[in-house]
């Protein structure tokens, strides 16, 4: 773990997740480069004072990783799955069988000031994915996370750029993204947190 905390969120606890995702794109990602598959892991804060960190991949093959887009092998474990409650009680990292779940992926993205175009569009509504094949397409890793409190983590690195790294713990930042992978995410770590199977 880096010994400088990124002091992005307030809570001590959410500041130590932060900072642990934000070695895992660096040590995971960064350093073994690009063109890797996507991976999934379990997040064990094992202690809060040295912000000390245990990754436990799981196997590709156990969330359908290996036949299926992430997103939607995602979205397939989650289905099964109760849905998280309004309202939950907080829990300290500690007192739970895990911290978070993160899933670490490269996608492709378009540039925020360009509309998508007509057969952009077209493909999007019939939930194909396109983006891969636009002449100014951007590569990014990124690494999302939810803990078991229901608190986003973030992290994005464009191919060639500084990492950036976002969370709903930090004040006036109340989500961090929208689609299958925050939902997913979401309801595998309300799952986690509450003992019950998930991975087969």
């Amino acid at each position: 773990m880096p010994s400088t905390p990124l002091n992005l969120c307030e809570d001590k606890m959410a500041d130590a997740m932060a900072t642990a995702l934000a070695a895992i794109e660096e040590r995971e990602g960064e350093r073994r480069g690009w063109g890797k598959p996507a991976r999934l892991f379990t997040v064990h804060l094992l202690d809060l004072d040295t912000r000390s960190i245990e990754l436990r991949l799981v196997p590709a093959r156990t969330w359908g990783a290996l036949v299926l887009n992430p997103a939607d092998a995602l979205t397939h474990v989650a289905r099964h799955l109760p849905a998280v409650p309004p309202g939950m009680e907080r829990r300290p990292y500690a007192d739970a069988p895990v911290a978070g779940i993160a899933m670490m992926s490269e996608a492709w993205g378009r540039p925020a000031d360009r509309e998508p175009t007509e057969d952009e569009q077209h493909a999007n509504a019939q939930g194909l994915r396109v983006n891969h094949l636009a002449p100014d397409r951007i590569e990014s890793r990124l690494v999302y996370c939810m803990d078991i409190n229901q608190e986003e983590f973030y992290v994005c690195r464009r191919r060639g750029e500084e990492p950036r790294v976002l969370s709903t713990a930090q004040r006036d930042q109340s989500t961090v993204g929208l689609g299958l992978v925050p939902s997913g995410l979401g309801r595998i770590a309300h799952a986690l947190r509450e003992g019950l199977p998930v991975f087969s």
